[in-house]
């Protein structure tokens, strides 16, 4: 058996072997045949927005923050209405800024402002949407050898009008992968809209609710201690004095120290000891003049102003 390889450049490389080392999230592009960029478990990337798995399931590329403004769920909803999928198939996941740089900045800005998530990217990630569905639609009419125009896409299957026969997204998703990205794609109006706009659940609630959901809290590195601090009540005043020694010897702590002028904190194995020990440790502070300082006397202040 005669195996042929197509021609590996430096990029291609070190993202092959970096997949086989520890695996990559993103972006794997497989050294042999047609060129096909895969999810981490494997399934197609059909764009950089959008991998279908083979049971239909939609993974949505979300590139801002949620803070509990709606972002992550309004996002998917802009491109799972351009893609027209079952939004009960609809999950998510974030690429990484390495990953974004190393596809040259493929998912647009990462920053996040409140509503400014979806404010600035709403319409490069609906036309991700509308490209992914052209290509889905475009590789089924291809496997059905008639014209994408005698196509349409609806709740995650693809139709043919004269024959009545169809597909699902998932079944046509690797042919889709392969077929160059159309340039130009027509978005649909928004008042067509069936998932985009509309109370629907949000997509973060119930890994919140179970726990499963993983916070920048959450990260653990080998040998991390972690501190917890406490700064003077008032705004100015300073340390005057506190008894490490009271506190040493709780479990885990490995060391009290003075943070500049107006802090302590305690470094500890895990968070939880170190916040323990920092509310059995004695601090006195030196609150300065604006320990006077009361709603009453700023009130005067500003009545003073006035005059």
């Amino acid at each position: 058996m005669t195996l042929s390889l197509k021609k590996m450049d430096r990029r291609s490389f070190l993202i092959s072997t970096a997949a086989v080392g520890g695996g990559l999230a993103l972006g794997l592009r497989l050294p042999l045949g047609p060129e096909v960029v895969r999810a981490a478990d494997g399934s197609p990337e059909v764009n950089a927005w959008v991998v279908i798995r083979p049971d239909d399931t939609v993974v949505v590329r979300i590139a801002r923050s949620e803070m509990g403004q709606g972002t992550l769920t309004g996002l998917a909803q802009l491109v799972a209405e351009e893609l027209e999928c079952d939004w009960s198939k609809v999950t998510t996941e974030y690429p990484t800024p390495g990953q974004s740089v190393a596809r040259k900045r493929v998912w647009g800005d990462f920053s996040t402002g409140g509503s400014r998530g979806i404010r600035e990217s709403h319409e490069y990630v609906r036309k991700g949407g509308a490209a992914a569905r052209e290509m889905l639609i475009q590789a089924a009419a291809n496997q059905w050898k008639v014209p994408a125009s005698e196509c349409s896409a609806a709740n995650s299957v693809i139709t043919h009008g004269p024959s009545g026969r169809n597909t699902t997204h998932g079944k046509v998703a690797e042919a889709a992968a392969r077929l160059e990205p159309p340039k130009d794609v027509k978005l649909k109006d928004p008042r067509d809209w069936k998932i985009a706009g509309k109370p629907l659940k949000r997509l973060d609630t119930l890994d919140k609710l179970t726990g499963k959901q993983v916070y920048g809290f959450d990260l653990k590195l080998p040998g991390m201690l972690n501190a917890a601090i406490r700064e003077c009540p008032v705004f100015g005043g300073k340390v005057k004095s506190f008894d490490a020694a009271r506190v040493s010897g709780m479990k885990g702590v490995r060391k009290v120290v003075q943070v500049g002028d107006s802090a302590v904190a305690v470094v500890a194995d895990t968070w939880w000891h170190a916040k323990k020990a920092l509310d059995a440790l004695p601090i006195v502070w030196d609150e300065g003049e604006n320990a006077k300082v009361s709603s009453a006397t700023i009130a005067e202040m500003l009545k003073a102003g006035l005059d």
